[in-house]
């Protein structure tokens, strides 16, 4: 089979880049927005307001409108002023070559990413990385200072680390744009990777460099034996909605120069210049498309919607993504990465609830595998998502693998009124209240929150694998 390498729609991007048409950012967004509105017509795009998984005829109505939409507006990128123009052929021809597995990891710890439908009896894989390699979040920079506190008296090899990395950071801050963060990113990369080899897996996984600007992220990669093609990908991301810096351009070129898969997220905003939840559907799936074209053939795409107040689990980010998700499954048959974000905060009864509903709709969609340390939203302090939670989003995932639509959306229905009309967020405590920070042993009260809810999910007729 023909491989895409992707340099030449790189190249094409670059070049278009340079000499497309000029507009300003303003007359973009409107442009799209009036597209927006005349393809969900055009194409009679209606969710069923009772439903958060659409059926084919809807996902492949949003399939069509999406190839219309990067077609009819393009590209925008942000630092040059100028539309990379996409021809129809060479979206569908790049969208082609997509991969319908990949590989993660190295070694025994490798694990394979396979495509999967929404009604497919295989479980989407759900990956976490090392519980030690993250604590509080409260900003990067006061999480792994506190994490490397908790070890500096350790007299094993994490501990050594964490001692030295202190006196290499110390009085540096972590911030974006200058060397500090290249010094922060490489630590944070170098304690991850150490973690790893002190849990017997070596070749884990370890996501990507915790950084934003190109030079950070490549520090991570030029000591060798850190991250490297095998543990991690790069972020080439577009912007919402359908624009691009040449940022994105630079770590594409970068991945590819070295081997390393190129991830994406695609995520629309709904309440922006999407007004609806068929039109955050329609453009999450073209932002994704418009990755295809300089993204390569060795990618992964995060596909989601999330509203103006960062939420993800409401009604119409739900219903939104999901119907981005099916799409892509009918029409790429690529393995799409999901999300683990609730809105109420670590150790409360409506995170579970949320993060259920969210393995739910997205095992329902077609979703392939999760897999990251990101935090739970606000949350107090943002404190990230613990072992736990992907202890039971796999077994929530596990379970509903080979649901039928039908079936699904009858209990994410169920999910929904748990924690949409509740008054204001919960957020939680902080991760110390829950765990011990040297043993990270979770609190009896917590365990007995999670199997408490487990135990209540079944009752409610939700299968836990």
């Amino acid at each position: 089979m023909k491989t895409h390498t992707g340099i030449g729609g790189l190249k094409e991007f670059i070049r278009r880049s340079l000499d497309g048409p000029v507009m300003r950012e303003l007359e973009f967004d409107l442009k799209m927005s009036r597209q927006l509105g005349r393809l969900t017509s055009e194409y009679s795009i209606r969710f069923n307001p009772e439903e958060m998984i659409c059926d084919d005829a809807i996902a492949d109505a949003i399939w069509q409108a999406a190839l219309q939409l990067l077609e009819k507006v393009g590209i925008y990128n942000a630092d040059t002023n100028r539309v990379v123009l996409l021809g129809r052929q060479e979206v569908e021809a790049a969208a082609a070559m997509a991969p319908r597995e990949f590989v993660v990891g190295a070694g025994k710890d490798a694990v394979t990413i396979r495509a999967r439908s929404h009604d497919s009896k295989a479980p989407p894989a759900i990956l976490a990385i090392p519980a030690k390699s993250f604590r509080q979040k409260g900003g990067v920079q006061t999480s792994v200072t506190g994490m490397l506190e908790a070890y500096k008296s350790d007299p094993g090899p994490l501990g050594e680390l964490a001692r030295r990395l202190m006196d290499q950071l110390d009085g540096i801050p972590y911030l974006a744009e200058i060397p500090g963060e290249m010094m922060w990113a490489a630590a944070i990369a170098r304690w991850q990777k150490a973690v790893a080899e002190a849990l017997g897996k070596p070749g884990l996984w370890l996501i990507g460099a915790q950084a934003t600007s190109p030079p950070a992220v490549l520090a991570c990669y030029t000591e060798e034996d850190l991250l490297n093609k095998f543990n991690s990908h790069i972020s080439a991301f577009l912007m919402p909605e359908l624009k691009l810096k040449w940022d994105a351009l630079r770590l594409a070129y970068a991945a590819q120069a070295m081997g390393v898969y190129r991830f994406c997220a695609s995520v629309s905003i709904l309440g922006g210049y999407c007004r609806s939840n068929e039109e955050a559907a329609i453009v999450a799936v073209a932002t994704m498309l418009g990755f295809m074209v300089y993204g390569g053939d060795e990618k992964a795409v995060h596909l989601n919607v999330v509203d103006n107040h960062g939420n993800y689990t409401a009604r119409g980010p739900l219903q939104a993504s999901s119907g981005a998700r099916r799409a892509a499954e009918r029409h790429l048959g690529i393995p799409i990465h999901g999300n683990q974000n609730t809105m109420n905060g670590l150790g409360t009864r409506l995170s579970l609830y949320e993060l259920a509903a969210l393995a739910l709709a997205q095992t329902g969609s077609g979703m392939a595998w999760n897999g990251r340390g990101y935090a739970c939203a606000p949350g107090r302090d943002g404190e990230y998502t613990t072992e736990l939670d992907w202890r039971f989003m796999n077994r929530v995932s596990r379970g509903a693998a080979g649901l039928t639509r039908e079936r699904t959306n009858e209990l994410v229905a169920k999910l929904l009124r748990l924690y949409e009309n509740q008054d204001g967020i919960d957020e939680g405590k902080p991760f110390a209240h829950h765990y011990d920070i040297k043993t990270l042993t979770p609190s009896l009260e917590l365990v007995a929150l999670y199997d408490g809810v487990e135990e209540e999910l079944q009752g409610l007729g939700i299968p836990m694998a």
